[in-house]
């Protein structure tokens, strides 16, 4: 009797054991870059294709025989659970699948590095958990002031504008990751700030601050400064607009001011 309770409970618990058998985790070590590659387990590769950070899709390449069934996507600022990205198998290419989710990702969490979870089986059935790094859009910070620097001239049945003005700006941009990412100027109404160290496009780059304090000339009397820089990476846009009217004389103030994450 007392050797019929041994094996039952042996039993028992090598069945609790099987249940809670955890997956054998596979990490990104290539940064949040946009492809990530793999030196074993049932993933070869992964490419993030999105482009805009409310959406997130990438492609999975597959080594013979492995399969993914399912994939979360989590925070790495707070661990949070962020969406549930559903799997879709290539009918043409046993080795190929796709994930993707469009407008699922909450506003709050798009500048958040994240870190996409795939529960895969290699060709022998055993199970990982393959880890995907997913930069958050670029983070833009930018102070600037903008200064009577010359002449007011008032124009008959038109507007008056300043013929010259200081600009002082900083632009702290954290684009989350090195590799394809950049910002540059992407509308200016013809006048360029040379904000990039002296140009309108950066290289890439991880993050950097970006100073000016310079005098500029309206040689075309226009009535604002209008500015619009756009810093992107493997996952996402984040613009910033700012807008000076300059046909005050009493002064330059903001006419508008707005930071966009796309």
């Amino acid at each position: 009797m007392k050797m019929f309770k041994l094996g039952t409970l042996a039993a028992a618990m090598l069945t609790t054991v099987s249940a809670v058998a955890a997956p054998i985790n596979i990490a990104d070590t290539n940064g949040y870059d946009r492809h990530t590659v793999y030196s074993y387990g049932p993933v070869s590769r992964v490419v993030i294709t999105s482009e805009f950070a409310h959406n997130f899709s990438a492609d999975i390449e597959l080594r013979d025989g492995a399969r993914c069934d399912n994939g979360n996507l989590y925070s790495n600022v707070d661990s949070s659970h962020v969406v549930n990205v559903g799997i879709q198998a290539d009918a043409a290419n046993a080795n190929a699948a796709s994930v993707g989710v469009t407008n699922a990702i909450a506003e709050d969490k798009l500048t958040h590095n994240k870190t996409l979870h795939l529960s895969c089986y290699d060709a022998d059935n055993t199970w990982y958990n393959v880890l995907v790094n997913v930069p958050g859009a670029p983070i833009v910070n930018w102070d600037i002031t903008v200064e009577p620097a010359g002449e007011f001239v008032n124009q008959p049945y038109s507007f008056g504008y300043h013929t010259a003005f200081r600009v002082k700006s900083t632009l702290n941009v954290n684009n989350q990751n090195k590799s394809q990412s950049y910002c540059h100027t992407v509308a200016n109404r013809g006048l360029s700030l040379g904000l990039f160290h002296g140009r309108d496009t950066s290289n890439t780059f991880h993050s950097d601050v970006f100073t000016q304090d310079k005098v500029y000339t309206n040689d075309t009397a226009q009535p604002v400064l209008y500015q619009i820089v756009q810093c992107e990476n493997a996952a996402g846009k984040t613009m910033a607009v700012k807008v000076f009217n300059l046909t005050d004389p009493n002064g330059i103030y903001t006419y508008e001011d707005q930071l966009i994450i796309k």
